[in-house]
């Protein structure tokens, strides 16, 4: 199995410098909590050359509007298109958002609510379509879960979203149940990295068996044991990488796509540089020992980096 993964990362490999949107694993840049600055940082993020943008109807912790004017203005300095970016948001449920500051009409019947969060987020994305739309977390019983999740299958019907996920689903069945019984199944997996999961080796088993990609948040601030260690800080040394870039690099290699929310510009053309060196086919981890280097530290018994790698 050791083989047939680290096969399997090396293949998504190409032999140039560029990379397309379909490509995965793959950094998105993560725009929660930027607040007033988030414009300015989403800018700054694509012409440093993120081309994945990660976002939320969800003013308690995302600045949506914010997202559009950032993209929009990098976008138009550096003559892309709007297919040149890839754009992703959230529903997020009533329990989620302050009361003062719900995106959509508390009293509207849930599939209303659904509807309106996502005009909302095609205003302030300044795009007449999301290229992925995540449910951004379970709904308090199963009826409703449908609900919402037939609702945004019907967007896809009508082309105002392409793809659909779901996020903070930390139970292997309830991944599996939201799976079988959708109808557009969903294609991204985003939930929190750390011990407290087991890193979800589980359910990222089985978002690679259902050609699901899993996305990474608190990547950097759950694990900071994992790459800051001696024998990890040496290894980033001779990768010419930063501890953080080299646990990027370890996430990706087992086909995780992390959220990356740096406020550096520096950090956003290092990290850039990263993925422009794994899309040309450089190998950044020699073998699985070097892997493991990383993964061993992870802290909790649930990992195994044998199975995983």
């Amino acid at each position: 199995m050791a083989s047939r993964l680290l096969a399997s990362f090396l293949s998504m490999c190409t032999a140039a410098n560029a990379y397309h949107l379909s490509d995965r694993p793959m950094l998105k840049y993560g725009t929660a909590w930027k607040k007033e600055a988030t414009a300015d940082l989403v800018e700054k993020a694509v012409k440093a050359g993120f081309r994945h943008i990660d976002t939320a109807c969800q003013p308690r912790h995302y600045n949506e509007a914010g997202v559009g004017d950032g993209w929009v203005a990098a976008a138009r300095s550096l003559n892309l298109d709007r297919r040149d970016v890839w754009i992703q948001s959230k529903f997020s449920g009533l329990n989620a958002h302050d009361p003062d500051k719900v995106p959509y009409d508390v009293d509207a019947p849930l599939e209303e609510r659904v509807r309106q969060s996502l005009e909302k987020s095609l205003e302030n994305l300044k795009t007449d379509y999301l290229d992925s739309w995540i449910m951004h977390g379970p709904e308090d019983n199963w009826d409703d879960h449908w609900k919402v999740w037939r609702t945004m299958e019907s967007a896809v019907d009508e082309g105002k979203v392409l793809q659909l996920g779901i996020a903070n689903f930390y139970r292997l069945e309830d991944v599996q149940w939201a799976y079988e019984h959708a109808r557009i199944k969903p294609k991204v997996v985003q939930n929190r990295f750390y011990a407290d999961s087991g890193h979800d080796v589980e359910i990222r088993a089985f978002c690679k068996d259902h050609d699901i990609e899993y996305q990474s948040f608190w990547t950097l601030t759950a694990n900071p044991d994992a790459y800051r260690h001696d024998a990890a800080l040496e290894l980033a040394k001779q990768k010419g990488l930063s501890p953080e870039g080299l646990f990027y690099a370890f996430c990706m290699a087992l086909g995780i796509s992390p959220l990356d929310g740096t406020k550096s510009e520096e950090h956003m053309k290092e990290d850039i540089a990263l993925m422009n060196r794994i899309r040309s086919g450089e190998q950044i981890f020699a073998n699985k020992e070097e892997l493991s280097i990383i993964g061993n530290a992870l802290g909790t018994t649930e990992w195994d980096v044998e199975d995983e790698l």
